[in-house]
């Protein structure tokens, strides 16, 4: 090799050294900006934690002093926005916050349980009982708020660090001098006292128990076979998992079938579906027959899709002439040999709900906002979020190009829920 050679070669070198060079002093430069956007937005995080949960107590603390019922609809609105901003700014600190259940237990339950106070509060104000429990939980809310902030000001100190999720991704352990944000909320968490269960009509509301049959393991293996239409000795046990209510999952081939002490809760095949053989109108049919050979009365069929060689159908139990909307069974047919491709009952419930309509449905209408045009009505059982029955007047609406849907309760005669169609 030439000197000129060996000349060129060098310099691509040298120049090939000096780009990589710079190409990583961007890349650092980069990744230090990263982690101080990181940081700062941990910090914000937490600092946002800590100002909501001090509003959330200080919220909770009128209830004792709100006597009107505008103040107290107020009050209601007020914990519920700070509970949810606090839980939102706490699920972003950058470590894991599912080992604080009771932390988030707490705001949870809070904001729920003001949020389901609401429309009552608005009329009625507060009863003595439920301004106990928000004295309670404001109790609750200001000693949480008082260890937030002792944390916060062991942060400014600098006698606790944030948590960087860099370092925690790399199994580094912060200097021994230092404690991690997270190991002091973990502390706390273990000595946080949770609070009694609560009876009231929210999605974390103690809901009655259903009264529902009870099935041995024998009946439950017998149930899941007779679905299957095969010998109960030739089901098999598809995962050892038993859940609260004892359920238990079985295989036959290519079908799974779930079953708990109550019945058969789901069923579903796993298998690729070919073409399309059957009419739509065939595979209602098909799902009507079935329903109707395995006991299950009074169902109206609500919807009915296609999806690829499947048709997938919700059937709603009547009762008293009303659609119980949230009281439904999911099946599907597979198009090419007509089979039950999918089953789900988890949500069907064959009890009477006892929902009863007092108010008439003039009455009912008389709830409708003026301008708009009422396009059909009909009679349903909804769920409320404590899984209340009510029973209500669905009001089909238009107000010019935008479709709506307005739900009346028949017990009160007002608005329950209003849904916009998309």
């Amino acid at each position: 090799m030439g000197k000129p050679a060996r000349i060129r070669i060098i310099s691509y070198l040298t120049a090939l050294v000096a780009a990589l060079a710079l190409l990583s002093f961007a890349r650092c430069a980069d990744l230090r900006d990263s982690r101080q956007s990181a940081n700062y937005s941990a910090g914000r995080a937490f600092e946002e934690t800590v100002g909501s949960v001090d509003a959330l107590s200080e919220a909770l603390a009128k209830s004792v002093y709100a006597t009107d019922g505008s103040m107290c609809a107020r009050v209601c609105g007020e914990a519920y926005a700070h509970a949810l901003a606090a839980e939102s700014a706490l699920s972003v600190l950058p470590f894991s916050t599912q080992e604080l259940e009771q932390i988030s237990a707490f705001l949870n339950v809070a904001g729920d349980y003001a949020y389901s106070l609401c429309g009552s509060a608005a009329e009625q104000g507060f009863s003595s009982e439920q301004v106990r429990v928000f004295r309670d939980m404001s109790a609750t809310a200001r000693e949480l708020s008082a260890a937030l902030r002792e944390l916060q000001g062991g942060v400014h100190g600098g006698d606790v660090i944030m948590d960087q999720a860099a370092l925690r991704m790399q199994n580094v352990t912060d200097p021994p001098r230092t404690e991690n944000l997270s190991q002091r909320l973990l502390a706390y968490e273990a000595a946080f006292e949770p609070l009694a269960a609560l009876e009231y009509d929210g999605q974390y509301g103690c809901a009655k128990e259903e009264s529902k049959g009870y099935l041995t393991e024998g009946a439950m293996l017998a149930l899941a076979a007779d679905y299957a239409g095969v010998p109960a000795s030739s089901l098999q046990e598809a995962y050892a998992y038993e859940g609260v209510s004892g359920r238990r999952c079985y295989r036959s081939g290519d079908l799974y079938l779930c079953v708990s002490r109550a019945g058969l809760e789901s069923m579903a095949q796993t298998r690729l579906v070919g073409e399309a053989q059957l009419s739509q109108a065939q595979s209602r049919q098909i799902a009507e027959d079935f329903l109707a050979r395995r006991g299950f009365r009074d169902l109206e069929l609500s919807a009915i899709q296609r999806q690829g060689a499947v048709d997938a159908m919700v059937f709603c139990k009547t009762e008293n002439g009303a659609l119980c909307l949230d009281n439904c069974i999911r099946l599907s047919v597979a198009l090419d040999d007509g089979s039950i491709y999918s089953f789900n009952a988890s949500d069907y419930c064959g009890e009477a709900s006892g929902a009863r309509f007092l108010v008439s449905q003039s009455g009912a209408e008389a709830a409708l906002p003026e301008g708009l045009e009422l396009l059909d009505s009909r009679r349903v059982i909804l769920k409320s979020p404590g899984k209340r029955d009510l029973a209500c007047y669905a009001f089909d609406c238009a107000d010019g190009e935008r479709q709506l849907c307005i739900y009346v309760d028949a017990a009160t005669g007002k608005q329950c829920k209003i849904q916009l169609s998309n």
